[in-house]
Order: C-alpha cells, then sequence, then structure tokens
C-alpha cells in the first residue's frame, strides 16, 4: 500500500464512482446468503489488505538496510522463513 497522498480529484472521481454504482444498485439483484459467509468474505478482504501492508513495509525496510533476521523478527517469524515468504515481494 502506498504512502503517497492521491489528489483530490482522484478521491472524488472515486466518490462519485461509488455513488453512482449504490444509486444504481437494485437489492432484488444483490446475492444473499448467511452472515457468516458475509462475515468470512469480509475478514478475507481484510487479510488481503493487510498482507499487502506487510509486503510494502518488507520492501520498504529492505530498502532502508533491515536484515531478514530482524525483519523475521518483528513478524514473528525466523530469518529463513521471512525470506522465503516475502523475498519476491523485494523484487516488485
Amino acid at each position: 500500500m502506498s504512502t503517497a497522498r492521491r489528489p483530490v480529484e482522484e478521491i472524488e472521481a472515486e466518490a462519485d464512482e461509488i455513488a453512482a454504482w449504490f444509486e444504481n444498485l437494485d437489492p432484488s439483484q444483490m446475492q444473499q446468503g448467511p452472515v457468516s459467509e458475509y462475515l468470512l468474505r469480509r475478514a478475507a478482504r481484510a487479510r488481503a489488505q493487510c498482507e499487502r501492508e506487510v509486503e510494502s513495509a518488507v520492501r520498504t525496510a529492505r530498502a532502508d538496510g533491515a536484515t531478514w533476521c530482524r525483519i523475521g523478527e518483528i513478524l514473528g517469524l525466523s530469518e529463513q522463513e521471512a525470506r522465503e515468504t516475502y523475498g519476491l515481494v523485494e523484487a516488485r
């Protein structure tokens, strides 16, 4: 996840797009399902967002000279697990 500031125009355009989506929403066409499935989908999206934030932080930490050992310590992983899990992230 980037920490760069977004232009106001970009944020406003996105808000307009979301508002239009809600205005055109037809509730009869929405999928209905158990609350537990909704909660699971929401948790999966949150986990994915968190993982993107961790990957971004790993890239930044590596660029700032952090070792895989230190990254592993912070994430509760061994040095090897940190390198295996996030080593490819560094190249992005």
